[in-house]
């Protein structure tokens, strides 16, 4: 300060008087630099850690940062966000994690502007598989209009497919998380997402074909699911059962046992799943089974389906609601099965010594066509009332047996309704 004062001072004599004024030295002029080089200084920034998902960044005390993080797009899948801020703490330190969805292995980048200064430093994105332990979903809903393609192929899509898509993705939004948990036996956990920055993108197609699990040449993955197939419309229930085996995808089938497809060479029987769960979820075409009108296909992951996504300590499987129902409705169609049996037999019984008795009675009438003699009479009137009492016997049995068909055949009607 006391440099530039004199300086200040010289200048104002020199305006007064300039023919005795002496000319300016260097060392009088060199403090005017020191002004320049103060507005020019940059903002103090370092990168102290730069990986995918995180970064933290050296500045001044209370200084707002923007961060922008540059991946090369995949083909299918989510990026992280684009930029991202932050205001370091009173010692100069912020650390800034942003969501960071699987993507194949390779280059980023990290550009961090603070103030007046900037850093940049690079990163590797782990090229891991996804975890089946826990991983998020997205479940991505394009309009009609929307120019959709699949392994380089356009996907057509219909407006009159858009109401049951609609509900297929209600339904998938409300039961696609308990319904994974349920199918890996409580070993996975599934993230639903709405943000555009999952691990896995199911997209919701207002189309007709088959659902399809695709892998990029750069690895990237993505799950396309068609509300309507060759058969017709899916129902909900069903196009979960499908989210589950295009999901079940991103780690079987492959080696030994699998197809080429990615599926299971052969279909093998679980011991601890039942219905119409035994085979799994991995089987092409998936076992499923008809009921009626009404088509119902597996849910649950087998054991060797889920060592497949890594898991080794495998429980049992939960108990299943509508299994158990069936079970206990046809232990009492066995019970009934029995009773009916032995009502058959006893009418059975009847109806051959009512037809004895009968033939007996007829005989008497047709030995006395005049009408009986007194002293067989007693013995013709007995037969008679033998015969009636037996009969009266027999339409209770009937009528019994009845009843016992009709509860057969409501018990059967509750087993053919139950789809499992």
């Amino acid at each position: 300060m006391t440099s530039r004062i004199a300086l200040i001072g010289l200048l104002l004599v020199a305006c007064g008087s300039a023919a005795t004024s002496p000319a300016p030295t260097a060392s009088s002029v060199q403090t005017t630099p020191a002004v320049a080089s103060v507005a020019a200084t940059a903002t103090p920034v370092a990168v102290t850690e730069s990986v995918y998902g995180r970064v933290a960044i050296r500045t001044t005390a209370t200084t707002t940062c923007a961060v922008r993080v540059h991946i090369g797009p995949p083909q299918y899948g989510d990026l992280p966000p684009p930029t991202l801020d932050g205001t370091a703490d009173a010692n100069g330190a912020l650390t800034i994690t942003y969501p960071a969805p699987h993507l194949p292995g390779g280059p980023g980048r990290h550009e961090v502007s603070c103030g007046t200064g900037t850093a940049t430093a690079d990163f590797t994105i782990p090229g891991t598989a996804i975890p089946a332990t826990r991983f998020s979903v997205r479940i991505r809903v394009p309009a009609v209009d929307e120019h959709v393609v699949i392994e380089s192929t356009a996907a057509r899509l219909e407006p009159a497919l858009v109401p049951p898509r609609d509900l297929d993705v209600a339904v998938l939004k409300r039961s696609l998380v308990s319904e994974w948990s349920a199918a890996t036996r409580g070993l996975g956990t599934l993230d639903l997402v709405t943000a555009a920055t999952a691990d896995m993108v199911v997209t919701v197609l207002p189309g007709r074909g088959t659902s399809i699990h695709v892998t990029a040449g750069d690895g990237s993955q993505a799950i396309f699911l068609y509300v309507s197939d060759a058969s017709g419309v899916l129902t909900s229930d069903n196009l979960v059962a499908v989210a589950l085996h295009e999901l079940g995808h991103i780690w079987c089938c492959y080696g030994a046992d699998s197809s080429s497809d990615g599926h299971w060479a052969t279909a093998v029987v679980d011991p601890l799943l039942q219905g119409v769960d035994r085979f799994g979820l991995m089987n092409h075409p998936v076992q499923c089974l008809v009921f009626g009108s009404v088509e119902s296909c597996p849910n649950r992951f087998s054991e060797r389906e889920l060592r497949t996504m890594g898991f080794t300590q495998i429980p049992a499987p939960a108990r299943n609601a509508c299994v158990d129902s069936k079970n206990a409705l046809l232990a009492q169609l066995t019970t009934l099965k029995g009773q009916l049996a032995a009502g058959k037999a006893a009418i059975d019984a009847s109806d051959a010594s009512l037809v004895l008795l009968g033939a007996q009675i007829k005989s008497l009438e047709a030995k006395y066509p005049k009408g009986i003699p007194p002293d067989v009479y007693p013995s013709y009137t007995a037969l008679v009332a033998r015969y009636n009492a037996l009969a009266a016997t027999e339409r209770s049995q009937v009528a019994s047996y009845n009843t016992l068909l009709a509860k057969s055949n409501s018990l059967v009607d509750q087993v053919n309704r139950l789809l499992c």
